[in-house]
Order: structure tokens, then C-alpha cells, then sequence
């Protein structure tokens, strides 16, 4: 017998969790998780691995009713975005889905005017069915919050952080991208920066322009050109045309693709400017467009893939203990280099 097999077989004395089980089998804790949950998704393989390792641990899966969670409803997660013309949403929705059906998750699809707030009167036709939890992107109130809570239905913040204690959250470091842009300007020796933000009131366009104008604020060689573009690509279109009458502008940061795809098309239709030459530009996203070759868009990626996947464990965590300790990813992005920069 070898020390490893040894380790585990002195431990199987204590309650199993389902983390021993994961380590046994080795597999991930949402796979334990799908073993035991009906109608989830998991190869048989798998699940085999899984029962053996429970079967050896003697583990117990935890009864759901006990959390007032019934099996039929255990699969259903409420996802609330915002904007959902924006071409980022339909990107962050493909990944949450791919990571909750991994999970054996369904989802339920809620979308918010903007800027609207979230209460229980604008969800409330959608709880016919029982949900385990709600993954937003749109600030709710703390009275809704707490609905939530006495529901037991977990609440989590999706890409905001709204310091409302209750919640777990899984963010970009938006503060960070925007660092990460200014730094760049530096390093290129760029004096004179146009800066097209979001609409105001915005998290991310907050943060983002936030984390830039701190990262450049003892630097006083350097001049800022403030624009709104609203996230919009009619936006983007107009702030650079307002932006380029300052002359000597040398670069410009987008608080979102969508504004810098404007921005560029501006320049390109209206202008003599070369690109990245005369003139460098950064956005923030990364979404699918940015790759396209009319754009070749320079911009700070945000890792959905893997807020997708925290999300998911956050939501299986939930379900094994829902007096569970709130939690707050923060998840740094990177500077995705392209033909908009040198």
C-alpha cells in the first residue's frame, strides 16, 4: 500500500464531503455534484469513478429538500443582463450556459432595460419555477436581496461588485485593464490621449476609467480628451470626431469595443490618420469582433470563460452548504495586442 492510498483510507473514519469524493475520483466537485443531481449531465465513465469513490468514503450526498430545494427544481439558475443588443451579452451568455450545462444547470434568460433596477416586481412573473440561484449583471435592492435570501435562492453578482454583504460576486479587474492601457500610453511616450468612456453611472466604464486616469495622474506631460460614447457604436463614431479636433492626439483608450469599432471607422472614412502609425488605439472586451481583420482590434480581454466556471462552483458550493461565507472573485484580464497598436 502506498503512503496515498494509505492517507485516504485513514481519513475515510471522518464525514466525507464532497470534496474528498473529487479528490478520490479525481475529478472536479461540480462532477460529484452532477453524479448526484437528476437529469444532470455526466459520462458514464464518470459517474462510475464518482459512485466507487462515494461508495469507498461512505459519503452521503446531501438531501436537497433539507434546503427547501426539490429535485426537479434543482437545476434552474436565473441569468439577468443588461443591454442585451450590446454584441458583448450574447458572448457572456454562450459561456454561462456552456459552464452551467456542464454543472447540470438550466438557465433562465431575464433581460433589463438600461439602467432600470432590479426588485421583485420585475421578476416576480418569472418564479413559477423554482430557481436555486440568480446571476446578474443588473444592481438590484437590498429589499430584493433579501427575498432572495429568505427563498434561499443565491444571488450573484455578475461582473459588478455592489458592496451589498450578502452577495458573492465574480468580476474583472476593471480597475486593472484600465491601468494596464495607461501604462501602455506611457511606455509609448503618447502625450495628448483622447478617452471615450461609457454611459454614466456604469460599473465597468467607472472602474475602467477609474484605474486609467489614477495610473496617469501624477504624469502631468499628459493631456486627457474626455468623451461619452455610451457603449454604442454611433457613440464611439462621434466622441473621436469631437476628440481628433485637439491636435496632436497620438492615442486614444475605448472603455468597450463597440465605441473603438466606431472610433476606427471615424478615422478611416473622415481622416488621413494611420493606424497604428499616426494614431494608437485600445478597447476593452475582447469580443469576437475585435478579431475580425477590418478591425484587429488592440484590447483588454476579460477572462469570461473562467468567471463563467467560478460562477458555476459558487453555485455548487451553494447547494452542499447554503449558510455558506459570501465570496468575491476578482479576476485580472490582459492586453490582447493587435494592429491598432504598434
Amino acid at each position: 500500500m502506498n503512503n496515498e492510498t494509505g492517507d485516504k483510507i485513514m481519513n475515510f473514519n471522518k464525514t466525507a464531503t464532497s470534496q474528498d469524493v473529487a479528490k478520490l475520483a479525481g475529478v472536479s466537485q461540480s462532477a460529484v455534484s452532477r453524479c448526484f443531481t437528476k437529469g444532470a449531465s455526466i459520462s458514464s465513465r464518470t459517474k462510475l469513478r464518482v459512485l466507487e469513490a462515494a461508495r469507498k468514503l461512505k459519503y452521503k450526498a446531501p438531501n436537497i429538500s433539507q434546503s427547501t430545494i426539490s429535485n426537479e427544481d434543482i437545476g434552474l439558475v436565473g441569468v439577468i443582463l443588461p443591454y442585451v443588443t450590446s454584441r458583448y451579452y450574447p458572448e457572456v451568455l454562450t459561456e454561462l450556459h456552456e459552464a452551467l450545462k456542464l454543472g447540470g444547470f438550466r438557465i433562465l434568460l431575464i433581460t433589463t432595460d438600461d439602467g432600470e433596477e432590479l426588485d421583485e416586481k420585475l421578476v416576480q412573473p418569472y418564479l413559477k419555477e423554482k430557481l436555486i440561484a440568480i446571476i446578474s449583471a443588473t444592481k438590484p435592492t437590498e429589499s430584493f436581496v433579501e427575498s432572495c435570501n429568505a427563498k434561499r435562492i443565491q444571488f450573484i453578482a455578475y461582473n459588478r461588485s455592489w458592496n451589498i454583504p450578502t452577495l458573492s460576486s465574480v468580476a474583472c479587474d476593471h480597475k486593472n485593464g484600465g491601468e494596464m492601457v495607461a501604462e501602455y500610453f506611457i511606455k509609448n511616450n503618447h502625450q495628448k490621449i483622447g478617452l471615450i468612456e461609457g454611459p454614466k453611472g456604469s460599473f465597468v466604464s467607472d472602474q475602467r476609467i477609474k484605474g486609467f486616469k489614477q495610473f496617469l495622474k501624477n504624469n502631468k506631460r499628459i493631456k486627457i480628451f474626455n468623451e461619452k460614447g455610451f457603449f454604442t457604436y454611433d457613440g464611439g463614431y462621434q466622441s473621436c470626431q469631437k476628440i481628433l479636433k485637439n491636435k496632436g492626439v497620438s492615442a486614444i483608450f475605448c472603455a468597450d469595443d463597440t465605441m473603438a469599432f466606431g472610433c476606427l471607422d471615424y478615422i478611416k472614412k473622415n481622416t488621413k490618420i494611420k493606424i497604428p502609425k499616426d494614431l494608437e488605439l485600445i478597447g476593452y472586451d475582447d469580443i469576437s469582433m475585435s478579431n475580425w481583420k477590418s478591425y484587429d482590434l488592440t484590447t483588454v480581454k476579460q477572462p469570461i470563460r473562467q468567471m463563467s466556471k467560478l460562477v458555476t462552483q459558487l453555485i455548487d458550493d451553494y447547494i452542499r452548504d447554503p449558510d455558506y461565507e459570501t465570496i468575491n472573485h476578482i479576476v485580472r484580464g490582459s492586453l490582447i495586442k493587435r494592429k491598432t497598436t504598434r
